[in-house]
């Protein structure tokens, strides 16, 4: 009986000892539960925070972003110089167009400006926004309004002014065409004229004595072949095309002039600072596919194998000191 009793109170212990034991097992997982809930609620409470952070900083660089666009053009006008009509500006540079909205998110109006001095009158008077000008273009839009400034700059390759003489001619020297006939563009072409006659002057001839200078315009070339003027002054292009047409040993080049400066894209001073700024930065930052879309009509071959430049106003000084020397008002 005893040994009944006592085994009765060993199993009554032990399940006691099960039951607190369980008790404790629970109370245990119940604080740990209670432990986990709360560090995903503060984690969930920490990520909440961090995502309305991170929302609210890109809001405010939203806002940012729409507050410096508030004063931009809805509507860009852009200028192209040298070229003939609305018409072949759009089939030249439409997909320079696009490319351009598609960067600058805004719409461009094309303006065409054929006559540098119309370009220079268009932006002195509020007429366009942008111009891509050629460097005696920009010389002259830069006197009429002071508040042009260039952003960046096409850089051609292989842009400079040649004298070009037949190959059997007596002359061996730019000297040597002293008291002869020269042909050249027309006045104010950089390559066609401001450049040839910055050889002269730099090479101590004076053009008014020393030179007889007829500015020929699109006969200047055939004048040359023709044997109606001694020498042509131009743009080393101009010398290609003619050994393209007329084959090696025809034609020689006198003598070869330093690069011209490049063609900018000139911004009106009425433009905000924070929309040139940006204009700057597109087109630095996106040369390839803005020359690429350029390229894309050959009548633009001009650019061939060109960058896109930084530029500063001073590029243009030798444009101005050899109009100053010839006399012709900027």
């Amino acid at each position: 009986m005893k040994k009944l009793l006592s085994g009765l109170f060993a199993s009554m212990m032990l399940l006691a000892a099960c039951g607190e034991e369980g008790e404790n097992a629970g109370a245990e997982n119940t604080s740990n539960n209670n432990n986990s809930s709360s560090n995903v609620a503060a984690e969930n409470e920490d990520n909440n925070s961090s995502n309305n952070g991170e929302n609210n900083s890109a809001n405010e660089e939203n806002e940012t972003a729409e507050a410096d666009r508030e004063d931009w053009p809805e509507t860009l006008r852009f200028a192209v110089t040298g070229i003939d009509g609305m018409e072949e500006l759009q089939r030249r540079y439409d997909l320079f167009q696009e490319t351009m909205e598609e960067l600058l998110d805004i719409d461009i109006e094309f303006f065409a400006l054929s006559d540098r001095t119309v370009a220079a009158t268009a932006m002195e008077y509020d007429q366009v926004d942008v111009i891509l000008s050629g460097p005696s273009e920009y010389a002259q839009t830069k006197s009429a309004e002071p508040g042009a400034e260039p952003l960046a700059a096409i850089e051609r390759d292989a842009y400079y002014t040649v004298i070009i003489v037949h190959e059997d001619s007596e002359f061996e020297t730019i000297e040597d065409l002293k008291g002869h006939s020269v042909a050249m563009k027309e006045a104010g072409s950089t390559s066609g004229h401001i450049g040839p006659s910055a050889l002269f002057i730099e090479n101590g001839m004076d053009l008014d004595n020393d030179i007889d200078v007829k500015l020929l315009g699109d006969a200047r070339v055939d004048a040359l072949k023709n044997g109606d003027v001694d020498a042509l002054g131009d743009g080393i292009r101009y010398y290609d095309m003619m050994v393209e047409e007329d084959g090696e040993g025809v034609w020689r080049i006198l003598h070869e002039g330093p690069p011209l400066p490049q063609d900018p894209f000139v911004a009106s001073p009425n433009l905000p600072d924070s929309f040139k700024e940006e204009l700057q930065n597109v087109l630095l930052e996106n040369d390839e596919e803005i020359l690429g879309a350029i390229l894309d009509h050959e009548e633009n071959e001009k650019y061939q194998q060109a960058d896109m430049v930084e530029i500063d106003d001073s590029d243009y000084d030798l444009m101005r000191e050899t109009y100053s020397t010839l006399g012709i008002d900027l």
